[in-house]
């Protein structure tokens, strides 16, 4: 072999070398085209798989929309219909806007005629507040008047001029009841005050009673004397006294008599009583209204601590000298009482207060 084709074979081997690695990326290159050729294909037949389904989604599409036109066209009155009630809803939408701005424009005109009557009432209170002070010291004017009135009628009378009569009614009555002192004086007072009567024409005429008449006109005969019968004598009385005669005892301070023998000296107490009263000077002794009116304070006192209590039984001993017990007097009428001290406060309670 000549030197130029040994160079020619080297050249070609040279060549070949060179496309080794060509070869070699192409040899990859079409491995890798035919692995792209199998993805096409897997892809292809997904595509066909998916077109499939979307051909039985259409055929449903068209079977619904097929009903939906059937519809449709069932329904087209009824969307006419319904048009007329969109109009119909914004008719009364107006309507009803309309209302309600002749609702607020009524509210604020009531509001405001409100207010002219509220103030007009407050006028109404003031002019009455006003009229009414000047009545309640119109009122108090003359209950000042009228209390200065009855002082001065007061300071006219006598002073303790009811506790004397009260000492005189009291010493009558229990002469006139249980002594019997007065009944002949009562008598003589009852013959003067009769007027003799002149040219009487029943003059010599007596009473004659039912029983006797009845016998007369219609009895035969003097008829049957009746059996009379000896009257039983009457057992000795209890000696009692009413509530008023202990009330009336109590406001002059002294004390009731509880039986018979005392009725003698509590009279005389009383015509002493009087006597004292006499030369008390005004105002330094309570008077019998005053009494009346401490007692009056003190049960209503005892009213409403009871109801306060609902019936609860008062704690303690009872105690008779306590301020909550108020005796009627001084105790029995007795000769050796220190008189002087009637009406006046104990020494221990002036030193006290």
């Amino acid at each position: 072999m000549s030197l130029s084709e040994e160079k020619k074979l080297i050249k070609e081997l040279d060549a070949l070398k060179a496309s080794k690695d060509k070869i070699k990326s192409l040899k990859d290159k079409e491995l890798d085209f035919e692995g792209v050729k199998l993805k096409r294909n897997t892809i292809n037949a997904d595509i066909k798989a998916k077109d499939k389904e979307i051909d039985a989604v259409s055929k449903d599409m068209d079977v619904v929309g097929s009903k939906i036109k059937e519809l449709s066209d069932k329904h087209t009155d009824k969307r006419s219909e319904m048009d007329v009630l969109f109009k119909d809803r914004e008719r009364l939408n107006k309507e009803i806007k309309e209302i309600l701005n002749e609702k607020d424009a009524l509210r604020d005109a009531f509001r405001e005629k409100n207010n002219k009557w509220y103030n007009f009432q407050r006028a109404v209170k003031a002019r009455k507040k006003i009229e009414y002070d000047e009545e309640k010291k119109q009122r108090d004017e003359e209950h000042q008047a009228y209390l200065k009135k009855m002082e001065e009628e007061e300071l006219k009378k006598v002073p303790y001029e009811e506790e004397q009569g009260l000492c005189d009614y009291l010493a009558d009555y229990l002469e006139r009841t249980y002594l019997g002192g007065s009944s002949n004086k009562d008598e003589e007072t009852k013959k003067d005050d009769v007027v003799a009567v002149k040219d009487d024409p029943f003059a010599g005429f007596k009473p004659m009673s039912k029983k006797n008449e009845e016998q007369e006109f219609f009895s035969k005969g003097k008829g049957k004397k009746k059996r009379q019968r000896q009257q039983k004598k009457d057992a000795a009385a209890p000696f009692t006294l009413n509530l008023d005669s202990f009330e009336q005892f109590g406001l002059i301070g002294l004390s009731p008599p509880t039986k018979l023998g005392e009725v003698e000296a509590s009279v005389k107490e009383l015509r002493e009583k009087k006597e004292w009263y006499k030369k008390q000077p005004r105002g330094s002794v309570p008077t019998a209204k005053d009494i009346r009116k401490q007692n009056e304070k003190a049960a209503s006192k005892l009213r409403q601590s009871s109801g306060a209590s609902k019936g609860a039984a008062p704690k303690g001993k009872f105690n008779l000298s306590s301020e909550e017990f108020a005796p009627l007097g001084k105790g029995s009428s007795s000769a050796g009482e220190d008189k002087s001290s009637w009406g006046q406060k104990p020494a221990a309670a002036e030193a006290s207060s």
